[in-house]
């Protein structure tokens, strides 16, 4: 097969396949990836990134409540690129061979929404059509599916050779995920024995070699097969992503790339439903008390002063915050618990398209208690603000790893149709006004995760306590 004709059937295959190597599923394609794709040089060049932000969080939870359609100003623009929608849409209508159904015109506009959002090149901005906003909504409940497992999408460059890998963010409490001995920052490279399609299996360098006349007519056409192979042996994201996070029953093997770990981990794992209490709390011992916080939700909102003062009551003189593994959830539960920690004033820096505001509440009195707060590379989003404040403000130390980096503010548009548009609306910033999207929140005390058996950073959190509480 010619080079310039393997490059247009694979281009056709390509689009039949569905863009597996940019655009992502969550739940059945409800989360785009935003990697367009450009066939400049050859069908799988991807378009260059930021490299601050390293990963994309594939967010169950957005910052911001659902905005309805309403209540948007009519969107500015070039009245031509509406026009031309509305003109390929009528062309369709009047001569395509069949009849265009109702549905079949439903379908299409939202796959022009979707492909318009994807086009943006934005990892978090995605198209949610009505049945997959019910995931949306189960998670703000604390209902979590598939293995229970935040996870995102994390590009890689080595050489001319782009890879995007799917990594776990954080195991939710009590998930399937968790208790497989799923962590943070595990690679998920195989699901159900099947290769997580992550990169171009071949078909680039094999169309370049031909060009170049490096190789010959029967060694192309023999390397061609065997990408085309491991491309039919292997698995979407959007597809593992359907498996990972919808699936409510059955079970899987994970092949877990670990890093650390010279070798593969296989796990097994079950899918099923996984609810999340999102505030929990207990007395480690007679003077500290331990807050878990899981999710930023509407019901945290409400629990996390009624543990506080569960603590205060227990007798607790300091307190442990304990923010790993939280994926975040919502900027105004955020900012309220740590007002309710720090004594208010400013929580935030907000920046969006033309404006920089700053989070405000009013002046109240602090915890007055000492406290640390715990953190890791699952602490995501609002959860990394929450730790910025503590830290800003002087009223925790920080203790364990660096968090996750991400700092951006999805907030659903709600159409008249029930689907939603995700969009990426700004980015939050710390008191101080530090970006820590793909950096993250340092800790003040490094101290790396134990074992199953041994929590290490929850003992050293307990130990600085026990210091200040001694010296006072």
């Amino acid at each position: 097969m010619p080079a310039d004709k393997g490059y247009q059937e694979l281009k056709k295959r390509y689009s039949i396949i569905g863009t597996w190597l940019v655009v992502v599923g969550l739940a059945g394609a409800a989360f785009l990836a935003g990697a367009s794709l450009r066939a400049k040089q050859d069908v799988f060049s991807l378009p260059q990134e930021s490299t601050v932000q390293a990963s994309a969080l594939i967010k169950l939870t957005p910052e911001q409540m659902p905005v309805k359609i309403e209540s948007i100003a009519k969107a500015q623009g070039d009245v031509r690129h509406r026009e031309l929608l509305n003109s390929v849409l009528k062309l369709v209508q009047a001569h395509y061979v069949d009849k265009i159904t109702a549905a079949e015109e439903t379908k299409m506009a939202r796959g022009a929404v979707q492909g318009m959002l994807d086009s943006i090149g934005d990892p978090d901005t995605r198209f949610v059509d009505p049945k997959e906003s019910k995931l949306l909504d189960d998670a703000a409940a604390g209902r979590f599916h598939g293995i229970g497992a935040i996870l995102a999408l994390k590009r890689e460059k080595q050489g001319d050779e782009e890879t995007h890998k799917l990594i776990v963010v954080t195991p939710m409490p009590g998930s399937p995920a968790e208790k497989a001995g799923i962590r943070p920052g595990d690679v998920i490279s195989d699901v159900g024995g099947k290769w997580v399609i992550a990169y171009d299996p071949g078909f680039a360098k094999l169309n370049k070699a031909m060009q170049n006349q490096d190789i010959d007519k029967l060694s192309y056409k023999k390397g061609w097969q065997e990408a085309e192979e491991k491309l039919k042996n292997g698995l979407s994201i959007s597809s593992a992503l359907d498996e990972l996070t919808a699936k409510t029953s059955g079970e899987t093997t994970l092949r877990i790339e670990r890093p650390g770990h010279k070798e593969p981990i296989e796990l097994k794992v079950q899918y099923r439903d996984t609810v999340v209490d999102p505030v929990t709390s207990r007395m480690l011992d007679k003077r500290i008390g331990y807050i878990r916080i899981s999710q930023f939700n509407p019901r945290a909102a409400k629990e996390f002063p009624v543990e506080l003062t569960k603590m205060r009551n227990a007798g607790a003189k300091a307190l442990v915050i304990d923010l790993r593994n939280s994926p975040g959830g919502l900027l105004d539960t955020a900012t309220g618990i740590a007002a309710q920690l720090t004594g208010g004033g400013n929580l935030a820096v907000i920046r969006e398209q033309t404006t920089r505001r700053t989070i405000r509440v009013p002046k109240t009195k602090a915890i007055g208690l000492p406290v640390t707060a715990l953190i890791n590379n699952g602490t995501a989003s609002v959860a990394e603000l929450v730790a910025a404040v503590l830290k800003e403000s002087g009223v925790a130390t920080l203790v364990g790893t660096r968090t996750f980096g991400d700092g951006l503010i999805q907030t659903p548009l709600v159409l008249r149709d029930s689907s939603a548009a995700l969009i990426t609306t700004g980015k939050m910033l710390t008191p101080k006004g530090v970006d820590f999207t793909g950096s993250g929140v340092k800790p003040d005390k490094e101290v790396a995760d134990g074992d199953k058996d041994a929590d290490v950073q929850l003992e050293e959190a307990r130990k600085l306590l026990q210091a200040k509480l001694g010296r006072s």
